[in-house]
């Protein structure tokens, strides 16, 4: 193309940078190729051919159409613009990004960004989202993927007051054995549902348990709580809203479980397009702060309601 542009082999190569006698090996190449001659040469001229004419045609369009896509690329390198995907739990979504992501959409008026709020472990691998907020007591290395700490946060024992009325307030953390307890799939060790417990002056107890309701969706598990069906174990800045509106109340305030630790997992930087590098920016900038913002500061910023659950038709706890 370069040959026919600029309307001879001597003028292409100075454009180019590449030699005149390069230029002629390609094109002879080509016409061996195509069968047919491409180029009617003489010592002071070049025209195309008829078939030569065709190919041209067809292939300034390919090269305008690569163009376009290169820009394109380039323009989206230089700014924040296109879509960017998230997934997360649906409690986090909730309790966590609501404060944020409004924000980011305003001061990033091109990036589109497309939010699946699952409580089932996506695997980033499979290309369909760039970014991951998973919680975790422990965070296993993924081949491939960043994991980046983003903070942490207490996981506290609440209970209704209308369940802890009917049974009491338990008098250390052996007595729980005697309450129903709520769970989550990944506090069993062995199989054996477990709560791992560090109180005052470095004391530490583990707790066998036999839950009476089992589940890896975190506001399910609120919810269950807040009905009156047991204690649970769950993140403090998860249950803020709802301990700031006495739906659910602190048992054994002293007692608390190992950190609930949040990380953002996403593919190597390398390449990294400023869309999602943007995103990560801004978690990292205000999640940590959020996890540390009082309840009230929290249910404010969230733009909504605590959760009103009626706690007075739950069951009486077990052996009481």
């Amino acid at each position: 193309m370069s040959v026919v542009k600029h309307r001879g082999f001597s003028a292409a190569a100075r454009a180019t940078g590449v030699e005149k006698t390069r230029l002629s090996q390609r094109i002879a190449a080509l016409e061996t190729r195509l069968g047919v001659r491409s180029l009617q040469r003489s010592t002071r001229r070049i025209a195309l051919t008829e078939a030569g004419q065709r190919f041209y045609a067809h292939s300034q369009a390919a090269v305008e159409g690569a163009h376009a896509a290169y820009e394109g690329i380039a323009n989206r390198r230089r700014e924040p613009a296109g879509t960017v995907r998230l997934t997360c739990p649906q409690v986090m979504a909730e309790n966590y990004l609501a404060p944020i992501l409004p924000s980011y959409l305003v001061d990033h008026p091109k990036v589109d960004l497309i939010l699946e709020s699952t409580d089932r472990e996506v695997d980033l691998l499979d290309g369909r989202f760039d970014l991951a907020l998973r919680p975790s007591v422990q965070i296993e290395e993924t081949l491939g993927m960043v994991a980046q700490p983003l903070g942490t946060a207490r996981r506290i024992l609440v209970a209704s007051p209308g369940y802890l009325g009917r049974s009491g307030h338990p008098a250390g953390p052996g007595a729980l054995s005697t309450y129903d307890t709520l769970c989550q799939p990944e506090e069993a060790v062995d199989g054996q549902p477990r709560w791992h417990l560090n109180g005052p002056e470095g004391a530490a107890v583990a707790l066998q348990l036999k839950p009476r309701f089992v589940t890896n969706d975190m506001r399910l598990l609120q919810e269950v709580a807040c009905r009156g069906f047991g204690v649970a174990m769950l993140p403090e800045p998860v249950v803020a809203a709802v301990l700031e509106a006495g739906t659910l109340l602190q048992v054994l305030p002293e007692w608390t479980g190992d950190l609930h630790r949040i990380h953002l997992f996403y593919h190597s930087p390398r390449g990294m397009l400023p869309s999602v590098r943007s995103l990560i920016d801004q978690l990292m900038a205000h999640l940590p702060a959020c996890l540390e913002a009082p309840a009230g500061g929290r249910a404010q910023a969230v733009g909504g309601a605590p959760l009103s659950l009626r706690d007075d038709t739950g069951p009486r706890s077990r052996g009481r």
